[in-house]
C-alpha cells in the first residue's frame, strides 16, 4: 500500500501531506501483520471533509487478501445488521450469533464514515462491537469525528459511552488533521450543479450524458410508489419534495443508486435557519434538547435526507445532478445539520468531476429496470 501511494505522489495526483503520511504507514502495518499471519490493531481515522479518508481506505482494501475482509459504508453495514437481527428473532443472544457469523466469514471489516444518529443504532452498535472484537474481527474506519464526538448531544448518549471507551481502547485513533479539502482543491467547473436552473435544463443535461429520457409518472421503490419526472434505463429524474421529503430513507435510495447511473433532482431549496423562538408543537423531540444558541432549519428532515442521498451517490458512484436556489456552500444556513451538511458539499463539490469520465463513457456497472407505473 505505501508503494501505491508514493507512486501516486510521483505522478503528482495525489499531494504530499503528513496527516496522510502517517496514516498510511499505520495501515501498511495492518496489512504487514496480516500477512504474517497476526490479528492486527483496529484503527480508526478521523477528520474532516475531503482529507482523503476514503481514498486511504480504498488502497488498504485493495490490498488485503479478498477472503479476508469486507469493506461497507456505514449505511450498508447497518442495513444488513437489521437484516440479520430480523432473522434472529427469538435467539437469547442474537448479537453473538451475528458476531460470529461475521468472523467465520472475515477478520477484518473496513467501515467507510463511521457516525451514530440515533438511540437504536447506538444501542445495536454499543453490543455488536463488544462481540465482534470479542470474536477477533478487528476494525478499520473513517469517520470525520473522533470516538468522544460521536452521537453527541443524542438521546440518552450516557448508554452510548462505554462503546466509545470500548473504540478508544480498541483502536490506534489518527487525527487526519485541519488541512486542505481535496475534493474542493480539484473542483473548478460545476456540470452536474445548476444553480437556480429549470427543468427542461435538467432534463437537458442529463440527455446530453445518459441518452434520451421518456416521462414518467412514478416508480416503484420499496414497495411504495414515488413520483418522479422522467427516466430510462441509467437516468432518472425527481422533484426535490417528491424524493426528500415524507417517508423517504436510506434504503429508499440505497435501491435508487442500485438501479440506476445517474440521479437527478430539481429544485433544491436553501435551507434557511428558523431560530428556536419560533419552534412549534410537533417539531423533533431532537431539536427541543439542543441549547438555545442552536439554530435549525426550515427543513432539517429534508436536509438529512438530501445529506443521505448524497452520501450513498457519492459511495455507490451514481452521478447525481441537481438544479438549486443557490451556491452549494449556501445551501445549508442553519446550525443543527451544519456538521454532516459540510462532508455533504464536499462530496458534492468533488461529484461534478465524474462528468468529465461519463461523458461518452457507459459506465461498467449497468443496473436493473426499476418499476413504473
Amino acid at each position: 500500500m505505501q508503494q501505491s501511494y508514493h507512486h501516486r505522489l510521483q505522478s503528482g495526483s495525489l499531494k504530499s501531506d503528513e496527516h496522510q503520511l502517517r496514516a498510511v504507514r499505520a495501515l501498511q502495518q495492518r496489512l504487514d501483520a496480516i500477512e504474517s499471519g497476526y490479528k492486527p490493531r483496529s484503527l480508526y481515522l478521523f477528520g474532516p471533509v475531503g482529507r482523503g479518508k476514503s481514498l486511504l481506505m480504498d488502497l488498504f482494501y485493495q490490498h488485503l487478501p479478498a477472503n479476508k475482509a469486507v469493506r461497507l459504508h456505514y449505511h450498508h453495514f447497518m442495513a444488513r445488521i437489521h437484516r440479520e437481527l430480523n432473522q434472529c428473532q427469538g435467539e437469547t443472544n442474537p448479537m453473538l450469533t451475528i458476531a460470529k457469523a461475521w468472523a467465520q466469514q472475515v477478520s477484518v471489516i473496513c467501515l467507510d464514515e463511521f457516525f451514530v444518529e440515533d438511540i437504536g443504532d447506538a444501542m445495536i452498535l454499543a453490543r455488536l462491537w463488544e462481540a465482534l472484537f470479542d470474536q477477533g474481527v478487528s476494525l478499520i474506519t473513517t469517520s470525520n469525528a473522533p470516538p468522544s464526538e460521536l452521537y453527541k448531544g443524542g438521546l440518552a448518549r450516557h448508554r452510548f459511552e462505554p462503546t466509545i471507551e470500548l473504540l478508544n481502547h480498541e483502536c490506534e485513533c489518527l487525527d487526519l488533521g485541519m488541512g486542505i479539502d481535496y475534493r474542493r482543491l480539484r473542483s473548478t467547473d460545476l456540470p452536474y450543479y445548476l444553480r437556480q436552473g429549470s427543468s427542461e435544463q435538467l432534463r437537458s443535461v442529463v440527455e446530453s450524458y445518459f441518452g434520451v429520457t421518456r416521462e414518467t409518472r412514478s416508480v416503484e421503490i420499496m414497495n411504495r410508489q414515488i413520483p418522479c419526472l422522467w427516466r430510462n434505463d441509467k437516468a432518472i429524474g425527481f422533484d426535490f419534495m417528491s424524493l426528500c421529503s415524507g417517508p423517504r430513507s436510506q434504503r429508499d435510495y440505497m435501491e435508487l443508486a442500485n438501479h440506476y447511473a445517474a440521479i437527478a433532482v430539481h429544485n433544491v431549496p436553501a435551507f434557511s435557519y428558523l431560530p428556536d423562538k419560533d419552534l412549534v408543537h410537533g417539531v423533533e423531540e431532537t431539536y427541543q434538547r439542543e441549547h438555545q444558541e442552536n439554530i435549525v432549519s426550515k427543513l432539517d428532515n429534508e436536509a438529512r435526507r438530501f445529506i443521505a442521498l448524497v452520501d450513498e451517490c457519492y459511495d455507490r458512484r451514481c452521478h447525481l445532478i441537481v438544479t438549486a436556489e443557490t451556491d452549494i456552500d449556501k445551501l445549508y444556513q442553519a446550525k443543527q445539520l451544519a456538521f454532516p451538511f459540510r462532508r455533504c458539499v464536499s462530496r458534492l463539490f468533488e461529484m461534478q468531476q465524474w462528468a468529465s469520465t461519463e461523458k461518452g463513457n457507459t459506465l461498467a456497472k449497468r443496473r436493473q429496470s426499476v418499476p413504473e407505473s
